[in-house]
């Protein structure tokens, strides 16, 4: 189990290091910026959409790296999903890092924050870039 711990954090190393989809688009269909003032991490969100898919999605961040390899991850994750896709994943990170119950299967990505939940005050910094994300694409959805 420690073997794959250290796999785990070390995803979430090279995430933070090298951050995928990382920067601003020129013609997003929606942006946002989210902030969590008690440590300081930062994102803003760029997302394309072509109907209802996602096309493509950037992000730049500030702060943390775990905050940083979220965002990364899950850009990573939601590109050429729908929106309803990427909302249903937003709602089932954010759950499994609240409660710690671990929904994802094993070749899932977003399995590597699974442990995160165990420490109260580095959730917010996991979920920043997922409620960016899902306030982005709610707002888009709702005015459409």
């Amino acid at each position: 189990m420690s073997s794959l711990l250290e796999l785990y954090q070390e995803t979430i190393v090279e995430h933070s290091q090298s951050p995928r989809r990382f920067g601003r688009l020129e013609s997003p269909t929606c942006s946002a910026k989210g902030n969590n003032p008690l440590c300081g991490d930062k994102i803003e969100l760029d997302v394309l959409l072509n109907e209802n898919q996602i096309q493509d999605v950037r992000c730049t961040t500030s702060g943390c790296a775990i905050s940083t390899a979220a965002a990364s991850i899950m850009a990573e994750e939601i590109f050429g999903k729908t929106v309803s896709q990427a909302l249903v994943t937003v709602e089932k990170f954010i759950e499994a890092l609240k409660t710690g119950d671990d929904k994802f299967d094993d070749s899932s990505n977003l399995k590597v924050f699974c442990n995160v939940s165990k420490f109260p005050t580095r959730v917010k910094c996991a979920i920043l870039p997922w409620q960016t994300l899902k306030k982005v694409l709610e707002k888009h959805w709702q005015s459409n």
